[in-house]
């Protein structure tokens, strides 16, 4: 291999393990961190949850005649992108990464002591999984597993993984417990107090760990994220001339999960500002990206209307790929692992002849921004409002929004670029929760 040829992402899976939280604050579940050693070569001394590549033997017919669930309905659970075997792969790959590194296992049968010796031969016979399986007659309780989205390692990176993320109680009586090399430690968390760790430099931990935790925020069980959160059918990425000057890609998988579609921008003439690449994965990202070449001159920064992971999941992998800031409202880089520009209102971000004028717009979240859209007279020609018209992710449970901040945020918005069209954060109306002071005439989901 050249230094040139890329590396091919390995199948991978992830599990993120809950439970009943003792003090619950907002949300009502702790989830499992580990903490990988800093001997490690990949994700050195970083938080994660269990979880590891897609083995072969994950595939073997004697571990799917003891699944839960079918191939089939395995492919349609993460969303239809994958072929049936390869998604029950995953699903399997997860129970198994789940009792490897955290002494987890979901699945139906075997004493205590007989899956301790089993584990321990697991760990040293690599590919021992399904005689495992079958000497101890399991039921794997694939249907235990909720998806919750795709994360793949930016290109560039010298070992990559195109990962599948689950959700997965942890069962009644069952203790997690260390064996191995693998994990140094572990830790139950909110996501709100592993959060605020990692603002804290506390925690080290990567994009797809911080995003998964606010997603989960505000999640209240297992059942609800099954409901709510779990991945839809994966739509194709459509592109449109909004104005002069103004392109719209709608990505299929903002955050990262599939049927989220969210409208990210491309502003600018002879220089350009990508607007909530929200899509960290994927068609999504690779098609702004030749958008962005094709239309011409250089992307000179992100802007981000807030940090949720349905806006900003796909910054980072076009930070370090153009070397461009990403720009945040004030405290909108604290739930981000790297590092932002925080602006504020009324700052302006330069897109060849137009620009783009910074407006706080605090309701959805505190850092929420709207901008908007300047010709080279200075003329507002539109307004990028992100959730600020009450549309928020298709598969989301958002925060409480502040109704009054929010329906202040509307009035400003509107008294700084009257009559001007609203271009959305996403394409239609999937999760609602302003007031109806807070919505525009005419925005129409544009």
């Amino acid at each position: 291999m050249t230094a040139r040829d890329p590396v091919i992402p390995r199948p991978a899976a992830t599990v993120v393990l809950l439970r009943s939280a003792a003090a619950p604050v907002g949300g009502s579940l702790e989830i499992l961190l580990t903490h990988r050693p800093s001997s490690m070569a990949f994700a050195p001394d970083m938080h994660v949850f269990p979880g590891g590549r897609v083995d072969e033997a994950d595939a073997d017919p004697r571990l799917f005649a003891r699944s839960a669930i079918t191939a089939e309905a395995a492919a349609e659970a993460l969303g239809g992108d994958l072929a049936p075997v390869e998604a029950l792969a995953a699903f399997i790959a997860a129970i198994r990464e789940s009792f490897e590194e955290a002494g987890v296992l979901l699945a139906d049968g075997g004493t205590r002591r007989a899956l301790e010796v089993a584990r321990a031969e697991l760990l040293h016979v690599a590919g021992s999984f399904p005689s495992m399986v079958e000497a101890l007659g399991l039921r794997l309780r694939t249907d235990l597993l909720v998806p919750l989205a795709r994360w793949v390692t930016p290109p560039g990176s010298p070992r990559r993984f195109d990962a599948r993320f689950f959700a997965a109680a942890l069962p009644d009586g069952a203790d997690v417990s260390l064996v191995g090399d693998e994990v140094a430690a572990h830790a139950w968390h909110t996501p709100r107090a592993a959060l605020d760790e990692m603002a804290a430099d506390r925690l080290g931990m990567w994009l797809p760990t911080s995003a998964t935790l606010q997603a989960l925020e505000h999640v209240r069980s297992v059942d609800e994220i099954r409901t709510r959160l779990a991945p839809g059918r994966l739509d194709s990425v459509a592109v449109e001339d909004v104005m002069d000057g103004i392109v719209r890609v709608v990505m299929p998988a903002g955050g990262g999960v599939p049927g989220q579609p969210v409208n990210s921008y491309l502003v600018g003439t002879s220089a350009q500002v990508i607007v909530d690449p929200g899509d960290p994965t994927g068609p999504g990202l690779e098609r702004i990206l030749e958008v962005a070449r094709r239309r011409g001159g250089p992307v000179t920064a992100i802007a981000l209307t807030q940090a949720d992971p349905d806006h900003a999941g796909g910054a980072e992998a076009i930070r370090d790929a153009l070397d461009v800031p990403v720009l945040v409202g004030q405290g909108g880089g604290r739930d981000l692992p790297f590092a932002v520009t925080e602006v504020e209102g009324g700052a302006l971000i330069e897109a060849g002849a137009m620009a783009l004028r910074v407006v706080s717009a605090p309701g959805p979240r505190p850092d929420h921004l709207a901008f908007v859209v300047e010709d080279r007279a200075g003329r507002s020609v539109a307004v990028l409002v992100g959730d600020l018209d009450g549309v928020r992710g298709a598969r989301s449970i958002p925060g409480p929004p502040d109704h009054m901040a929010w329906a202040r945020s509307v009035a400003s918005v509107r008294s700084v670029a009257p009559g001007v069209p609203w271009l959305a954060g996403h394409p239609q109306p999937a999760v609602r929760l302003d007031p109806p002071a807070a919505t525009t005439p005419g925005s129409g989901g544009s």
